[in-house]
């Protein structure tokens, strides 16, 4: 245990941290632009079979969003009844209505634990920690031409149009302002210059670009996709797919539901690695203490927050408290590993040493 600062309570001064759902891994469990189209006897009707459908939807959405593609087969059935008694609320994002139709995208929210309850029942490992933002370049390649910044950039509208911010790899998609265009061009974002990737994550407060690189026919009925993530470290390992569009090649739409489609699906294989660094399995809880050093109160205010808000984390016990410095008793679900990576996300550093683990900001 670290002495380096003299404890001015001995008393334990519990904490409450997880009175509700973390501020980042809430948006984890709001599933956003879910598309449907019902039509019924009546405007009523078809609206409420409608967001019945969108609620399903959503919710076998955010199942596979929280786990591994090898578990996805032992996913719970989703019906009607199990989405509604897991459903918070939503929210209607667009909407047309006629005297039998209704067309909307909806928003829809689950309670956490409920979600959770149905995961731990199955055994089934689950991430809820979101990793930092990254930035994201939509580069498209057709009859020649290369498309990153133009108005007329479908697939990065395709981009546009999938749940980016509530990954769990979360992307942010840049403004495209004139300073942008000189910043990266589609030739640099293509190959992965280091120097302007940097300058424009900056731009954004983020560490990493991710270059969606699709390349397409003439006709648009074919898509190739590369997603690269770029971080300090270096390039990380590519992923490919292809999609081939439904419908005839005439059909605008053909594209843009086959763009949209390949974004969501490249979107989940991007979260993938992180979901592997960070799911917690049945059984994995523990507890550590911790010195926690700052040199104000609002680096203190910092802290407690990272913690409060960090899904691992079931609760804080401050043992002891001084001007600048804390000892801290934290119980959470996952292994050190996992909590060192999920707090690190908020700019929060956990180590240890021969003292002891240790908090501080980054």
């Amino acid at each position: 245990m670290r002495t380096a600062f003299g404890l001015a309570m001995a008393a334990s001064i519990a904490v409450a941290l997880f009175a509700g759902a973390p501020a980042r891994a809430a948006d984890l469990y709001t599933v956003k632009g879910v598309h449907v189209d019902q039509t019924a006897k009546s405007s009523a009707e078809a609206r409420t079979i409608a967001q019945g459908e969108a609620q399903s939807l959503a919710l076998a959405d955010l199942l596979k969003r929280l786990t591994l593609p090898e578990d996805w087969p032992s996913l719970p059935q989703v019906d009607g009844r199990t989405a509604s008694d897991a459903v918070r609320g939503f929210a209607v994002a667009s909407e047309k209505t006629s005297s039998t139709r209704y067309i909307a995208d909806l928003n829809v929210s689950f309670q956490p634990e409920t979600v959770r309850r149905m995961l731990r029942a199955r055994n089934i490992p689950y991430g809820e920690t979101q990793a930092k933002p990254a930035v994201l370049l939509a580069v498209l390649d057709k009859g020649g031409a290369r498309i990153l910044w133009e108005d007329q950039n479908p697939w990065r509208d395709a981009w546009a149009a999938v749940d980016i911010a509530d990954a769990m790899t979360p992307l942010v998609m840049p403004m495209g302002d004139v300073q942008e265009f000189t910043t990266v061009t589609g030739a640099q974002a293509v190959a992965g210059d280091k120097a302007a990737l940097a300058a424009l994550a900056a731009r954004y407060g983020a560490d990493s670009v991710v270059v969606a690189h699709g390349v397409t026919d003439a006709a648009g009925t074919k898509l190739d996709v590369t997603v690269t993530r770029y971080d300090p470290s270096g390039p990380g390992t590519p992923i490919h797919a292809t999609f081939q569009a439904a419908g005839a090649a005439q059909n605008g739409d053909a594209f843009m539901i086959m763009a949209k489609s390949a974004a969501s699906s490249m979107l989940l294989a991007l979260g993938e690695p992180w979901k592997r660094e960070t799911v917690v399995r049945a059984g994995e809880q523990a507890q550590l203490t911790a010195s926690v050093f700052y040199s104000t109160l609002d680096q203190w205010e910092a802290i407690r927050k990272a913690v409060g808000n960090t899904p691992l984390v079931e609760s804080m016990q401050i043992e002891g408290i001084a001007a600048n410095g804390a000892e801290v008793d934290i119980r959470y679900r996952g292994t050190p590993d996992t909590l060192v990576l999920s707090l690190a996300q908020s700019n929060v550093a956990l180590a240890q040493d021969a003292d002891g683990w240790s908090l501080h900001l980054k």
